[in-house]
């Protein structure tokens, strides 16, 4: 998907294991310092789009709200 010349991986049919490895780069890179962005997509809830320095993509808010959850719970 595109939108300007952000070009975005859609992950939104993607596996678990894909969309979890990718949630935790975006976690390694602002560990870092790196800004994120999460903003709600045009398409409505629960799709969002998030970037995180060269990572531009497009998932769904309630599976990121999954991993998040599981990595609280893992600290």
């Amino acid at each position: 998907m595109t939108r300007g010349s952000v070009s975005r991986k859609d992950l939104r049919l993607a596996s678990v294991q894909e969309k979890e490895e990718t949630y935790k780069l975006i976690d390694g890179l602002t560990e870092l310092g790196v800004t994120v962005s999460i903003k709600e997509h045009e398409s409505g809830f629960p799709a969002v789009t998030v970037d995180c320095g060269e990572i531009h993509i497009l998932t769904d808010i309630l599976s990121l709200e999954e991993w998040r959850v599981k990595q609280k719970k893992a600290e």
